[in-house]
């Protein structure tokens, strides 16, 4: 009987391959590398020249590789091409959307100078946006970054591999918030990275918002779709597996969290609901753009923001308020989409809900005063930038309007005079019908009331 065992015999062999391993080579050898299949026309030159960050590369593929002549390479074998090593190139993203002061610099200490749309913004580039300013940008995959007011955030990686494909994107969120839409990733290597001084969010597809609370030193997250990892990183400087199965706490969409800065990533809370908006289809005619909103369970305060489009890349108005009625000043005339959520008492906004509205202020500045007849004679503002406005006016003694005395369409040259009115109180309004986009719009006008007494 031999006096080896299998299992002396099976350490034997492993004790023998591990001395065929060269020190120096083990000591070369990187810790990520990407499989490469040798094509017909490859060299380990050619293949330096084209992925490697320099052509004399091709000398540690050929060590790595143990390649005995660099210009003769097997087809369909495999190459071991160190990660670390592969050629990148900068990708840019463009500046969709700009409202008020929003600023660029291109390195520390370097001075700050105004984005406006159309700008392209690449890697080490800061942005930061001022007080009711709002920034939106697209990226190569059609991914949307929008920083909202009072934000900065620096690009810290936006860059492509060329041997591979994979993108990495990776924002440092310094101050406010900035919302993602991020266009699902593809390849398995792509990765797109928040950090803030609290966290690093990692994702592969998805809609969230990172917001750091400076005064509270810490970041809540909120997923509106699919799925992010986050990990605690007390300086920011973590960098995590991208997937959120690898991440130190998972948080699906109509969840949240807050992670205090230094401390373990926080438990997913469950969102709060949308509140409603009362009369959310009345015309906004007056000085003020104004919304009530319906009361939200376990809400501490209120966000309402106004955007030109159903995607809010272009922020017109955001605005915080523990109160239930917010308005907003400076509104010009137009179609707008608004969002309203609820925020809890740890900060973390809740799921978003969406209504349209339209904006037409009341430029008739009416006015009424009796006549020596015994009538009244009314003026208002025929407005020269709306050449097609067709102006109704409309007399009651009902202050609901309703039962007209008087209901004239197409009124022409701001006046017109009723006269021989009987003692008693009247109603009256201009209203204003335009027509925009292939429809009507009616602009109902402020009523208003007099006395005639003889």
């Amino acid at each position: 009987m031999n006096g080896f065992s299998q299992t002396g015999r099976a350490a034997a062999m492993v004790s023998a391959i591990v001395l065929c391993v060269h020190p120096a080579h083990a000591k070369r050898m990187p810790p990520d590398i990407t499989p490469y299949v040798v094509q017909s026309d490859d060299s380990l030159y050619t293949l330096a020249d084209r992925y490697m960050e320099s052509p004399d590369d091709w000398r540690l593929l050929r060590d790595l590789n143990y390649v005995a002549n660099p210009r003769r390479l097997q087809v369909n074998s495999r190459l071991a091409m160190p990660t670390a090593r592969l050629r990148q190139v900068s990708l840019t993203a463009r500046v969709e959307a700009v409202r008020g002061s929003v600023e660029k610099s291109t390195a520390p200490g370097v001075p700050f100078i105004p984005v406006g749309a159309g700008a392209l913004l690449q890697e080490g580039d800061e942005v930061r946006t001022g007080r009711d300013a709002f920034v939106s940008m697209t990226l190569p995959d059609g991914s949307h970054v929008v920083l909202p007011s009072s934000s900065r955030i620096r690009i810290a990686r936006l860059r492509k591999t060329l041997l591979t494909g994979a993108v990495e994107r990776r924002f440092d969120l310094k101050q406010g918030e900035v919302t993602t839409d991020v266009t699902p990733l593809r390849n398995p290597r792509d990765s797109f990275r928040v950090t803030s001084p609290s966290v690093v969010a990692g994702v592969r597809g998805t809609r969230f918002r990172v917001n750091y609370l400076a005064q509270q030193d810490a970041t809540t997250v909120e997923v509106l779709a699919g799925k992010i990892g986050v990990d605690s990183s007390p300086d920011g400087s973590a960098t995590p597996q991208p997937l959120p199965g690898d991440a130190e706490t998972v948080v699906v969409a109509g969840y949240g969290n807050v992670t205090l800065t230094g401390a373990t990533a926080g438990a997913p809370v469950p969102l709060l609901g949308a509140p409603d908006i009362v009369e959310p289809d009345r015309l906004q005619r007056f000085a003020q753009v104004e919304f009530d909103l319906t009361p939200v369970d376990g809400a501490s305060a209120y966000r309402t923001e106004i955007a030109a489009d159903a995607g809010f890349l272009d922020l017109l108005r955001d605005q915080r308020s523990t109160g239930r009625h917010v308005a907003f000043d400076d509104i010009p005339d137009g179609n707008y989409f608004v969002r309203v959520s609820a925020t809890d008492r740890q900060g973390i906004d809740g799921l978003p809900q969406v209504f349209t509205f339209i904006r037409r202020v009341d430029t008739t500045n009416p006015s009424a005063a009796p006549t020596e007849s015994g009538g009244y004679a009314f003026r208002w503002h025929v407005d020269s930038a709306s050449p097609g406005a067709r102006y109704r006016f409309v007399l009651s003694t009902h202050a609901d309007l309703s039962a007209p005395l008087v209901d004239l369409l197409d009124v022409a040259g701001g006046a017109m005079s009723v006269a021989h009115l009987a003692p008693g109180t009247y109603y009256w309004s201009i209203g204003v019908d335009v027509f925009e986009n292939g429809r009507v719009v009616s602009v109902p006008g402020e009523i208003h009331s007099f006395n005639q007494t003889r």
